[in-house]
């Protein structure tokens, strides 16, 4: 029979696996099937219309977008790659035209930030729980900087909520 701590070990094992199997997915683009028309219509969801408040120019049907969606599909068709296509907007119009923040420099913090943060207050949780676990089995009191601990993490996971 396996023992309880085995199985917590093997939770979070598969726990672990999985996470990382969702992020290579994610990672990985799968979508290498796509026709020119799929690629073009992706490329124009992620480039503002320039006339247009709040829009792509895969959703505006003003003559700018129509023109730049007719650009896109000639690049598409041309073999022009999907980063080429939005760099060569981004240069006629200004890097304000494209909707997808940047994954490189001081813009790829959009992205790093939430998963630190969620990493590193999942890890708070565990070192907590762990340590009340510990205490609880062995008689021990839980200590103030446990109750700040969790107090912390509380008032973070508020501000978020009400934020």
């Amino acid at each position: 029979m396996i023992s309880r701590r085995r199985k917590v070990i093997l939770s979070w094992l598969l726990v672990a696996v999985a996470v990382a199997t969702m992020l290579a997915f994610g990672v990985v683009d799968g979508r290498d099937d796509r026709t020119n028309a799929e690629r073009a219509h992706d490329i124009g969801a992620t480039i503002a219309c320039p006339q247009c408040v709040g829009q792509s120019v895969a959703e505006s049907d003003v003559a700018i977008a129509r023109e730049i969606r007719a650009e896109i599909g000639r690049l598409v068709v041309a073999g022009h790659s999907d980063d080429h296509i939005r760099a060569r907007f981004a240069e006629q119009y200004g890097d304000w035209v494209i909707l997808t923040p940047s994954t490189s420099g001081v813009s790829g913090l959009v992205w790093i930030i939430p998963v630190v943060g969620l990493v590193v207050g999942v890890g708070l949780l565990g070192v907590t729980l762990s340590r009340w676990r510990r205490a609880s089995m062995t008689g021990e009191e839980v200590t103030d900087q446990d109750r700040s601990l969790v107090e912390s993490a509380r008032a973070g996971m508020r501000e978020r909520r009400d934020g």
